[in-house]
């Protein structure tokens, strides 16, 4: 229940945070959420919400924002993987600055800051089988956001139940994200590209599900408890490239690692063809949380369709 809290959401205006968005406001929580322009204003007004203008750069609001909140959800970052050579390097002093003018606001507070990471750092298992929240991070990560975490993590100390949201790579549904992309992608160039095989299996989960762990999350977790938002982990990327390319009535189309890393750059090579297969028990077991979307196989068809239609 929520009792009428008060939620302060960067991202809100996102893929994810939109839905969060939805059901929070559903739920009888009032949202603020971050927004950088007019049009983002105007998506938060339609779903009910509050637009706080401003952007990860304005320290000062984020401060006052958090102060005033008895929940943070924190989703934006100033890091964009699809943009060309993205090194989250670039973007860390930003993504520090905000997450620290956050906790000043919620300093001693003991509320609730819920951040969020990915999966995808974590190394695959050796064995094939799954990993969790507990497993090493990879020496070669496809970026090193998993700083951001441990960081955020640490900010418990002053007085603030943080909790981490690691999201799974493939986060799917409503006709977004991943599975949009590289539909349009694959439309437009006529082939659909599977990176040296497809062999390797991927982490799934639906947006509406990732949505509810957020706020699962603010209601039932401890302070520096880390959750994989994980549904699936039996997808391979052959599957998923040969529904798409079935749906789209186009060929798939097989690159080496380095035909993939020539063609499409080695961030991009690499999300869509490395190992990662996050188990989400811990959620389930500890939350009571569960998954209810439909796959990713049926998610692109449905796409794909659409798009053709269009």
């Amino acid at each position: 229940m929520s009792r009428n809290q008060h939620i302060f959401m960067t991202g809100a205006t996102g893929y994810i945070g939109s839905v969060i968005t939805e059901f929070a406001i559903a739920e009888g929580y009032t949202v603020h959420g971050l927004s950088r322009s007019e049009s983002g204003d105007a998506k938060l007004l339609k779903a009910g919400a509050v637009p706080i203008r401003g952007n990860l750069t304005n320290l000062d609001v984020l401060r006052r924002e958090s102060a005033e909140a008895d929940i943070v959800l924190h989703l934006a970052t100033d890091y964009h993987i699809t943009k060309a050579n993205a090194s989250y390097d670039a973007a860390w002093p930003i993504d520090k600055a905000a997450v620290e003018a956050i906790a000043d606001g919620l300093e001693g507070s003991n509320k609730p800051l819920v951040v969020t990471g990915g999966t995808l750092f974590v190394s695959p298992n050796p064995d094939g089988g799954e990993t969790t929240e507990t497993s090493p991070v990879d020496p070669e990560p496809i970026n090193n956001r998993h700083q951001a975490e441990a960081h955020a993590l640490e900010l418990a100390k002053r007085g603030i139940r943080v909790i981490a949201i690691r999201l799974a790579p493939w986060v799917f549904g409503r006709g977004g994200s991943g599975v949009k992309l590289f539909t349009g992608i694959s439309k437009q160039a006529g082939e659909v590209m599977c990176v040296d095989g497809g062999k390797n299996f991927t982490t799934t989960v639906h947006v509406d599900d990732a949505a509810r762990l957020y706020l699962l999350a603010t209601q039932k977790a401890k302070s520096g408890e880390v959750f994989n938002a994980s549904s699936a982990t039996d997808v391979t990327f052959h599957e998923m490239w040969e529904t798409m390319a079935t749906a789209l009535n186009v060929p798939l189309k097989h690159l080496s690692t380095e035909e993939a890393i020539a063609k499409l750059g080695p961030i991009i090579s690499k999300f869509i063809s490395m190992e990662n297969r996050a188990t989400g028990a811990k959620a389930r077991d500890i939350l009571g949380w569960q998954s209810n979307g439909m796959s990713i196989l049926e998610e692109i068809c449905l796409t794909c369709s659409q798009s053709q239609e269009a």
